[in-house]
Order: C-alpha cells, then sequence, then structure tokens
C-alpha cells in the first residue's frame, strides 16, 4: 500500500525550499496559498476571511514593499529616491511576482477555483506570491520575510537598474552579479585651482582597480569606475588602471 501524500507537508517543503523559511504552521501557509475563488460561489465573507488568502495578500503587499525597500537602499546607496521607486516599481509588479511563483514551482501548491479557468492570468499568480509572503510575515517576522524576499529576488535586485547611463551605476550592477560587494572609491583633490579643482578618484571591486580624473568628485569616480568597466570587458572607454 503506498504512503499517503501530506499536501500540507509538500507545500511547506516547497516552501522551504524557495524562501529559505521553514512554516512553522502549515494551516497558516496553506491559507496564503488559497485563492479566494477555491472558497467557491457560495461562499461567504466570513468563510473567505478564514480560509482564503485576501487579507494575507494585503498585509504581504505591504511587507514586501518594506523589504524590497530596505534590500534596494542596501544594494545601491547612491541612488536617489526616484529611482529606487522606478526600481521597486519594477520588482513588485505583477509581471515579476507572476513569473518567481512560476520559476519556484509553488503554484503547483495552491489552491484557485475553477472561475479562474485553466490558465491563470497574472493577478492571481501575483496574489499567491504576496499570500504567502504574508504568511511568512506572521510565522516568523520581518527577519523570515526579508531573508524570503532577498533569496527571491536577489538577481533581479542586482538587475533592477535595467538600461543605466551612469557608469557607477553600471559598475554597481557587475560588482553585485559577479563579486556580491560593491566597488569602494577613494577620492581626494589632486590639482587645479580654488575655482576649478582636479580630483582623482581610485575605484576598488575585489581584486581590481582603476583611476580617473575629473572636475568634481562624482566625475572623477565616474571617469574610474568606467576604467574599470573597461578593464573588466564591460565598457568602451580608454581606461586608467593601476
Amino acid at each position: 500500500m503506498a504512503d499517503s501524500v501530506d499536501p500540507d507537508a509538500q507545500r511547506r517543503a516547497a516552501v522551504a525550499q524557495a524562501t529559505g523559511h521553514q512554516m512553522r504552521d502549515p494551516l497558516l501557509l496553506r491559507r496564503g496559498c488559497t485563492h479566494a475563488s477555491a472558497c467557491g460561489a457560495q461562499a461567504s465573507a466570513a468563510d473567505k476571511r478564514r480560509l482564503a488568502n485576501e487579507r494575507l495578500e494585503f498585509l504581504g503587499d505591504a511587507v514586501l514593499g518594506a523589504a524590497l525597500c530596505d534590500l534596494l537602499c542596501t544594494a545601491w546607496p547612491e541612488v536617489d529616491e526616484g529611482d529606487l521607486s522606478r526600481r521597486k516599481a519594477r520588482l513588485a509588479s505583477r509581471a515579476t511576482l507572476a513569473v518567481i511563483m512560476e520559476e519556484t514551482g509553488l503554484l503547483a501548491h495552491c489552491s484557485v477555483g475553477l472561475v479562474a479557468g485553466n490558465h491563470w492570468p497574472e493577478s492571481i499568480k501575483a496574489n499567491l506570491m504576496e499570500g504567502i509572503l504574508g504568511a511568512i510575515y506572521l510565522d516568523g517576522g520581518f527577519p523570515a520575510l526579508r531573508g524570503a524576499v532577498e533569496r527571491l529576488f536577489s538577481s533581479r535586485i542586482a538587475d533592477a537598474a535595467g538600461a543605466i547611463d551612469d557608469d557607477r551605476q553600471r559598475l554597481q550592477v557587475w560588482a553585485l552579479a559577479h563579486h556580491r560587494r560593491l566597488p569602494t572609491y577613494t577620492t581626494s583633490q589632486t590639482g587645479g585651482s580654488l575655482h576649478a579643482p582636479e580630483f582623482t578618484a581610485v575605484v576598488v571591486v575585489d581584486d581590481r582597480q582603476a583611476a580617473g580624473v575629473g572636475g568634481s568628485r562624482r566625475k572623477a569616480e565616474e571617469s574610474a569606475a568606467r576604467a574599470l568597466l573597461v578593464l573588466v570587458g564591460a565598457g568602451d572607454a580608454s581606461p586608467s588602471v593601476q
């Protein structure tokens, strides 16, 4: 006789593998993975609150935003608020959440009613992702939630800049992707006059470094970043390498 399969145990194992968090409350996770349509057309509002993930989705949306803000501020310390907001919006979009649900295989452990049809739209997949994150937050607090978001979104956070014209930001993308660390700059005034100063910057990533000069600290750092990008084969300027 074959051993019976425990869907709650399978769901907990799948979520632990995808997020790094082992849920203590399997019923909470089951609710996070249950779309309201799975309760049936005759379900009351009270039934949906008890069995479906609508409230967890609401919570998950909020704590996902907080975790992404924290992770983006850590990964991109020199990026202004407007750019961070655009990157967060891309990461928290329905399209991104739906793809993550597909990539992790978590959809197989979720319940959706027939009203949704055989093809689940992005909105439902995103709903389920937020429901799972809401459940993780209630089960383990913000540290568990932040760890789950970092694990699920790490590669996308490194690529969140999209098309970048700033060589310092482009170097940050490269450094995070290849060395999981940020570039470090040493910048000082090395010449010029009071009204027309000249700065020299040296940027270091792991065992690679390059120098650049400019009429301001930012321009010198841009020049150094561009030089290091050329050194590692990710740019097209003439480098000044040390």
